[in-house]
């Protein structure tokens, strides 16, 4: 076998590993290495070469999370801040559909000025930063809310998500209709513009 294809093959077991411990996991937070193993149609020593246990797990799919929403927004980097973090609110949908334990996290990331918790790893940090970054410019143009603390709009994204994605999955919602709802609800509210307001 080519070391492309060997390449091509781990790749996709990790894959297949992460979206399946995300989905166990969502299920029963106590799932063990043997379950996941089992639900992805690996030997468990498949999983433990890759993770050494839940933690790594975890911490893997939210750095898998993290990578992708970062892929979304190379790719929005040339538009205006309401139409990026627009396309990543729907793309984070989407994601936590892929990984579902997501959803049921409570810890997607420190409160600001928190010192107790362990900082994030690189690629939510990334994120966090780029998001912020984002916030910022669309404050400097004029399209965003400059009352508000910066910082408010990636903990209500990450929070609204967090919520309306539980029901979506109970629901069998369209992932990418919920993001889009949430990112409309997030961008431009629940009121209806009357005229003279």
């Amino acid at each position: 076998m080519a070391e492309q294809d060997r390449r091509s093959d781990a790749r996709r077991n990790d894959e297949l590993i992460l979206r399946t411990a995300a989905r166990v996991l969502a299920d029963d937070p106590g799932a063990g290495i043997q379950r996941i193993a089992d639900e992805a149609g690996l030997v468990r020593m498949s999983v433990y070469r890759r993770y050494r246990n839940r933690d790594a797990l975890r911490r893997a799919i939210h750095d898998a999370a993290a990578a992708e929403a970062n892929a979304v927004l190379d790719r929005t980097a040339g538009l205006d801040a309401v139409s990026a973090l627009r396309a990543l609110i729907v793309e984070m949908a989407a994601i936590i559909q892929r990984y579902p334990v997501l959803a049921v996290t409570t810890d997607w990331q420190p409160k600001p000025g928190d010192t107790r918790r362990p900082a994030p790893p690189p690629p939510a940090r990334r994120m966090h930063q780029a998001v912020l970054a984002l916030v910022e410019r669309g404050r400097r143009d004029g399209v965003l809310r400059g009352d508000l603390p910066p910082e408010l709009l990636p903990q209500a994204v990450t929070g609204t998500l967090h919520v309306v994605s539980r029901f979506a999955r109970s629901l069998h919602a369209d992932p990418e209709l919920i993001g889009t709802q949430v990112a409309d609800l997030l961008l431009t509210g629940f009121a209806v513009s009357r005229p003279g307001t």
